[in-house]
C-alpha cells in the first residue's frame, strides 16, 4: 500500500495515533489533521521518513479551520485513497442538566464539521472513482445508556450518515463504513466513571479491555481493497459482545 495516501483526523493521540502508526508501518502516506501535534505524534513523525507522515493543524470546533485544513490537504495531494474520521469530543451528563451550548458544540465537532470535512475530501476521491471512508463512531450511538444523550446522539447521527453516504458514494467506487467501539483504553475512555466501567464489564460477553490497537487493526482492514473491496455501509462493533 506504499502508493496509498490516507487522511486521519484526530491522529495526535489515542485511537487516532495508533491508526497513524499502523498505516505508516504498511507504507501508507498519512496526513494527520488535529488541533495540535502531540509529543507522541511528533516522535512518530521523526521515526519515519519526512514524507511518510505530515501534520496539518485543524480545530474541529471551528468551521473556518475545518474548511481551510481540508482545502489545504486536497491541494497538496495528488490523490486521497482513505479518510478516517477519528477526531471528536466526549461528553456525558443527564439530559435535564445539559445546556444547549453543550449540545451544539458536541454536534459541531462529532457531526456537522466532520461531515463538512468529509464532503471536501470526498470530492477529491470522486475524481479517481475510488476510496474508503471510515468513521469512528461508538456503541453510545447504538445503545440507550443514561447520560449519553448528547455524545450518543452525535454518534448515532454519524452512523446514519455512514449508511446514507455508502449509498450515495457507491456509484463513484467509494466505500463508507463505521466502527463502533465500546469503552477503549485511551485517555478519553478513562474519563468514564467507575460505575460505567462496571456496567460495561457486566454486560459484555468477553472479558478484558479494548485496546486502541484493536480498533486500528479494523481500520486497516477496511482501508485495504484486497480484504474489503465489497464491504460498505456497515457498522462494525468492537464491544466485547455487549448484550
Amino acid at each position: 500500500m506504499s502508493n496509498t495516501t490516507a487522511v486521519v483526523t484526530g491522529g495526535s493521540k489515542g485511537i487516532g495515533l495508533e491508526i497513524v502508526s499502523q498505516f505508516a508501518e504498511q507504507g501508507i502516506h498519512v496526513i494527520v489533521c488535529s488541533r495540535n501535534c502531540s509529543q507522541d505524534l511528533y516522535d512518530l513523525i521523526e521515526q519515519n521518513a519526512p514524507e511518510q507522515i505530515r501534520w496539518v493543524e485543524m480545530d474541529l470546533l471551528n468551521e473556518a479551520s475545518v474548511k481551510k485544513s481540508a482545502k489545504d490537504v486536497v491541494k497538496s495531494c495528488e490523490q486521497i485513497d482513505v479518510l478516517v474520521n477519528c477526531a471528536g469530543v466526549a461528553q456525558g451528563s443527564a439530559f435535564l442538566m445539559t445546556r444547549l451550548e453543550e449540545f451544539k458544540s458536541v454536534f459541531d465537532a462529532n457531526y456537522f464539521n466532520t461531515l463538512l470535512f468529509t464532503q471536501i475530501i470526498a470530492k477529491k476521491m470522486i475524481r479517481k472513482k475510488k476510496g474508503s471512508i471510515i468513521n469512528i463512531a461508538s456503541t453510545a450511538g447504538l445503545l440507550s445508556d443514561p447520560g449519553t444523550l448528547v455524545y450518543g446522539g452525535s454518534k448515532a447521527a454519524l452512523i446514519h450518515s455512514t449508511k446514507v453516504l455508502a449509498t450515495e458514494l457507491g456509484a463513484f467506487g467509494i466505500r463508507v463504513n463505521a466502527i463502533a467501539p465500546a469503552i477503549v483504553n485511551t485517555e478519553m475512555g478513562k474519563k468514564n466513571d467507575e460505575k460505567a466501567m462496571e456496567l460495561s464489564d457486566k454486560r459484555s460477553a468477553l472479558a478484558g479491555i479494548i485496546e486502541p490497537e484493536e480498533v486500528a487493526a479494523t481500520v486497516c482492514f477496511l482501508a485495504s481493497d484486497n480484504s474489503s473491496s465489497k464491504i460498505t455501509g456497515q457498522v462494525i462493533r468492537i464491544d466485547r459482545g455487549i448484550h
